[in-house]
């Protein structure tokens, strides 16, 4: 999609175009956007059996809808996110160079990847060659230079900041250095705690049409045939999970905050 070079005449392939800087951060939401709705939609309809529930009817149709949507999504989009994905592992390789030989051999590399990804990894790429006092490309002269200023206060930033706490704490999972996935940690376990806390303060689970019961995961567990209680309800196993999401929720905060 964005990476083929044939040209476009059409009102939409010129808006795309004119979007170049912008075009891994749109796909990297695109992206999260179409895997959240087509998790949703095979846990809704699949997994907690919303389809067949008469309380959840007004939102099945959407359910269908966006689970269609969502796979239709991940599997046009997801191609082109790992490729971008490709190119900014590469740039990153590429910035954390000591040598000048070797930032001068990867250099047309760097140059073609920072400018695919956008402006700021256009800044990125040019203060390395700057670093290292090599000519800096023509397409790399018009981009801006960042800020330290800009710097911390995107660093301050949970959403868009991916060097996160827990991905110090867990040095061998990479990914989730990674924009995409550590948006994606943060959409799982925000969504995962709401719903805990909401089933144990007002139900999520109907008896009768009336959806004000508590589903208690430590009897369902058991294997017991009856795990339906009145909202509110507290179970051990709730708690639990609780407190795990909570943690991990919050162990996506910026690391720098850390520091300050």
């Amino acid at each position: 999609m964005a990476r083929r070079d044939d040209r476009n005449l059409s009102f939409f392939g010129r808006l795309w175009d004119s979007q170049r800087a912008r075009h891994f951060q749109i796909i990297t939401n695109v992206s999260i956007l179409s895997v959240a709705l087509l998790v949703w939609g095979i846990v809704f309809l699949f997994g907690l059996s919303g389809a067949s529930d008469p309380s959840k009817e007004n939102i099945v149709t959407l359910s269908w809808i966006g689970m269609f949507v969502g796979a239709i999504g991940t599997f046009y989009i997801g191609p082109e996110f790992f490729f971008y994905l490709e190119k900014k592992q590469i740039l990153d390789d590429i910035l954390l160079l000591d040598s000048r030989a070797e930032v001068l051999r990867r250099r047309k590399e760097g140059e073609e990847a920072a400018i695919m990804l956008g402006e700021k990894h256009m800044s990125s790429m040019r203060s390395l060659l700057e670093l290292h006092e090599i000519p800096v490309g023509k397409n790399l002269i018009n981009s801006k230079q960042i800020s330290s200023d800009i710097d911390s206060s995107i660093g301050k930033n949970w959403w868009n900041n991916a060097d996160s706490v827990i991905s110090r704490q867990l040095p061998g999972l990479g990914l989730l250095r990674e924009l995409f996935f550590h948006r994606m940690l943060i959409i799982i376990t925000s969504v995962s705690l709401i719903t805990m806390i909401w089933n144990t303060i007002f139900g999520i689970a109907s008896r009768g049409g009336s959806r004000e019961y508590t589903l208690d995961l430590t009897e369902r567990i058991s294997g017991l045939s009856s795990f339906h209680h009145l909202a509110p309800h507290v179970d051990p196993v709730s708690v639990i999970l609780i407190l795990f999401f909570s943690f991990i929720f919050y162990s996506t905060r910026p690391y720098k905050s850390e520091e300050n």
